[in-house]
């Protein structure tokens, strides 16, 4: 059995460092409320809340709509752009890394076969409608 043991100064320092990120973010959301509140209390510039800093009024909505799909080919994209970067860094260290870690990766490679699959017969990436 493998007993990983952790010193306690690791173990301080992990406490130390969780403290000052939540004291830092303590600090920024009262920053914020206090800037906020001053900036207000300023009311020289009512225009913080039109859509646009050039001083043109806005015709018509600010927003634009666009469709799921493309939201949804995003999220694919970004999924099986992940999956080459850890190819590539698995391919650089195949000969090191051994037997294993290859059968890791085949699993990998075909769990990610099976999501294209399902994708495709989903047809997922046909917009007509």
């Amino acid at each position: 059995m493998l007993h990983i043991s952790v010193s306690t100064n690791f173990i301080y320092l992990f406490i130390v460092l969780i403290v000052i990120s939540l004291m830092l973010c303590f600090i920024m959301m009262s920053l914020k409320f206090v800037l906020n509140n001053y900036s207000q209390s300023l009311g020289t510039n009512n225009n913080k809340n039109i859509p646009f800093e050039s001083g043109i009024n806005p015709i018509g909505l600010s927003k634009s709509y666009v469709d799921n799909k493309f939201y949804l080919t995003s999220i694919i994209f970004i999924l099986f752009d992940t999956e080459c970067i850890y190819l590539y860094t698995w391919s650089i260290n195949a000969i090191n890394l051994g037997w294993n870690v290859f059968f890791c990766m085949i699993e990998f490679v075909v769990t990610m076969l099976i999501g294209l699959f399902y994708i495709v017969c989903n047809n997922i990436f046909k917009f007509n409608k």
